[in-house]
């Protein structure tokens, strides 16, 4: 490769290097047909400096015009390249960094110096800061060491931000054209009000320690804040990792060509570069802001692609370019606006939405052997449209679709939308069953995204892989949830081409094996009902009775005098907490339930944020009640859930004195109904949301019996707690056993007697 290839630069950098006036090189452009056209980006024309030195190949520079050293007969190509040598040199560290620690880098860039440095600035416009950092720390040595220079002069002497953000951009931009990349660093830093050049440093400083897991955890983290729409929101890496596995091709054979017809940030590309192997790439996209996230992205993986302006609806263009792989995640749902000229190979996509439109694009612009992955919604799997089953259909049938995985909703940072991948085989290819994988289950939720781990996502490759060597057990090698169906086309005629595997479960279920036991529902509600009987029992040995006034003689305390009141940590405090795996629970409103604490996922915060938060940990005895919207909700905590921290809609009530007031007895005070009745009332009474503040709890008066008194009514509360989750328990595990036996009765697997 050239060393002036993949670089981008102006007419006045085409004259810097060459020697020249800017003026020739007008004047080159003008007369000369062959000189190459300039591709624009923003308000800049910007030429590929590749192209323009290998036109200069003819061009002598005339004798005057000769430089110390240069001997007659020099070509202007010769000179650019000489000065390319002298300029920057090396690399960046641009290796993969510590996840973790590229985490807490983020969580500090999101805190406060994000709001300090954007200031009323856009969004955007920091993400473009701080992915233009990355990209030079990692890729641009001498560019970042320029960097760090200026920020610590500028500190030093106390200089306007504006005028070093302006610095910045401009000396970015050099650095980004040089690499092929498209600039806009200058127009984004612009948009920045800072106030303090110190809160730059710190910025820079920052992205000192990030790379390419930072790169993508940064888009991650931009998806989360600022939710774009369909059309520019950025894919999970795993997802597209998966994908770029299931068609990575042999090691052995020659370099294949992958594309990008939707390139986003660059997610499916880099994909392909991280899974190893030589590759030719390349990717359009409808929107500049994306195109340079990918070249940035790609450039930390050392690794160029030939990226495209393009549009949302390719299939309207000319664009007649086969590709051995193609990888994408299109836009969702977006009414057909313009369907062309084009004859469409399975039908006209109905108007309703492009989903199908996109999948035919992709299957066409495929190359002999080529294959694809797509990701589309559910819907385009098992709609019942007329003309998109009719569409379906003749995938099948002419054996254009050879799999679909169904993943879990909430993968995406920015929704909550559940995706198929659909992955198709080139034109040509022979028709046969389709996998269908169900991946929906598959994973666990923390702060309310699913995530699966490497292992499952691994799992759905090799299941795929086992399929298509002809492997009975494929199914076996999903982990935890996830199942897979061979489905034959016969069968999927009978369904009208529906590609959703619980169409198909119970049928391909088979007869049950007659070495396993069918359970008789006694069997399986036996546990259940055993604690039914022991909380009966406690419940059949209260004994109640007619106390003739003698609450009349208990003293009135106020609350704030045997308890104190804790509400828990501000949401913006909270929202600043790393969370990690295997991290200490945080209990949210959603999780005090019938008098209880029941978090089956709760969010998990990172042991040493926990620390932090000492002050809100709860023991056994504590009460937490919520605070704010439904307020009044309230749990007695246990020693299960002792050392966990409370979440901001919560108030925790701890016994300063449980000698003289118990908690049970405080608990069965508050949850019964003239109690909740009041608190109902107190939080009405707040300005803007329904809320009940620290004093509201302190100033309460009740009522407050001996303590042996006390513990009765807090030990006959108890019980009847128990009694009732004890028999909701057996309900629910009679609903379960139900549907597990209708199941196989309504399928002749069971029969009744």
């Amino acid at each position: 490769m050239d060393v002036a290839d993949g670089r981008l630069v102006k007419r006045s950098e085409i004259a810097e290097l060459a020697g020249i006036k800017r003026a020739t090189v007008t004047n080159w452009e003008r007369r000369h047909v062959g000189f190459p056209k300039p591709r624009v980006s923003g308000e800049l024309e910007l030429f590929e400096l590749g192209s323009v030195v290998r036109w200069l190949e003819g061009r002598t520079v005339p004798v005057g015009n000769l430089r110390r050293g240069e001997a007659e007969g020099t070509t202007y190509a010769e000179r650019v390249r000489r000065a390319l040598g002298r300029g920057e040199a090396g690399r960046g560290t641009a290796g993969p960094e510590d996840p973790d620690r590229a985490k807490k880098i983020l969580d500090e860039l999101h805190g406060p110096p994000a709001d300090r440095v954007r200031g009323t600035g856009p969004h955007a416009a920091y993400l473009t800061l701080l992915a233009t950092m990355i990209f030079l720390r990692g890729c641009a040595a001498r560019t970042w060491a320029r960097v760090r220079d200026l920020v610590a002069e500028a500190v030093q002497e106390q200089r306007p931000p504006a005028a070093l953000l302006r610095e910045l951009g401009a000396l970015s931009d050099k650095a980004l054209r040089r690499n092929g990349i498209r600039p806009g660093a200058e127009a984004a830093f612009g948009a920045l009000r800072t106030e303090d050049a110190g809160d730059i440093a710190h910025v820079v400083r920052l992205c000192e320690g990030l790379g390419r897991e930072g790169f993508r955890l940064l888009v991650d983290r931009f998806e989360e804040t600022v939710r774009r729409g369909s059309e520019e929101f950025s894919t999970p890496a795993e997802i597209m990792r998966m994908m770029a596995g299931v068609l990575l091709p042999d090691p052995s054979g020659p370099p294949l060509r992958w594309h990008d017809p939707y390139a986003r940030a660059g997610e499916a590309l880099v994909a392909v570069v991280a899974a190893g192997g030589e590759a030719e790439l390349s990717g359009e996209s409808p929107h500049q802001e994306s195109l340079r996230l990918a070249e940035l992205q790609l450039a930390l993986y050392c690794t160029r692609a030939e990226l495209r302006t393009g549009t949302a609806t390719p299939w309207t263009g000319t664009d007649h370019r086969r590709f051995d792989r193609i990888l994408t995640n299109p836009p969702f749902n977006r009414p057909g606006r313009d369907w062309g000229d084009r004859a469409w190979p399975f039908g006209t996509p109905p108007a309703r939405n492009d989903n199908l439109a996109w999948l035919q694009h992709v299957w066409q612009s495929l190359a002999p052997g080529g294959r694809a992955g797509v990701v589309m919604p559910n819907a385009a799997a098992d709609s019942g449209d007329a003309g998109e089953r009719a569409i379906r259909g003749a995938m099948v049938e002419r054996g254009a679709v050879t799999c679909v995985v169904w993943l879990p909703g909430r993968l995406f940072p920015a929704t909550g939308i559940a995706v198929t991948v659909w992955f198709l085989a080139a034109p040509g290819t022979a028709g046969g069953p389709v996998l269908l994988v169900d991946a929906a289950r598959m994973g666990t939720t923390r702060g309310g995204r699913r995530f699966l781990t490497d292992r499952e996502w691994a799992s759905i490759v090799e299941c795929h892989e086992s399929w298509e060597n002809g492997d009975e057990g494929f199914a076996d090698l999903l982990e935890g949830a996830g199942t897979a169906l061979s489905v034959p086309v016969e069968k999927l005629r009978t369904q009208g081409y529906s590609l959703s595997p619980s169409d198909y479960a119970e049928k391909a279920s088979g007869t049950a094996p007659a070495d396993v036991p069918v359970p008789r529902p006694a069997d399986a509600l036996g546990e259940a009902r055993e604690r039914v009987v022991i909380a009966d029992r406690a419940v059949d040995g209260i004994r109640v009775e007619a106390a003739k006034g003698a609450s009349a003689e208990w003293p009135v305390v106020r609350l704030g005098d045997l308890c104190d009141a804790v509400p828990g940590p501000s949401g913006t405090r909270l929202k600043e907490v790393r969370r990690s795996d295997g991290g200490v629970p945080l209990i949210a409103p959603k999780h005090i339930r019938g008098g209880r604490v029941i978090a089956s996922d709760p969010e998990l915060i990172d042991p040493e944020e926990a620390e932090r938060l000492v002050r809100f940990r709860v023991e056994d005895g504590d009460l937490l009640v919520v605070r704010t919207g439904s307020a009044g909700r309230v749990a007695l905590v246990t020693p299960r859930e002792t050392g966990w921290i409370y979440a901001t809609n919560l108030t925790r009530l701890r016994c300063r004195r449980p000698d003289e007031l118990d908690p049970r007895y405080l608990f069965a005070y508050l949850s019964a109904p003239a109690a909740q009745g009041r608190i109902g009332d107190l939080a009405a009474r707040a300005t803007v949301i329904q809320s009940l503040g620290k004093g509201r709890f302190e100033e309460w008066r009740l009522p407050l019996p001996p303590l042996a008194e006390q513990r009765r009514v807090g030990d006959a509360v108890h019980a009847l707690d128990e009694q009732v989750t004890a028999h909701r328990a057996l309900a629910d595990e009679a609903a379960r056993t139900r549907d597990a036996l209708a199941a196989g009765l309504v399928t002749g697997l069971l029969s009744a007697r």
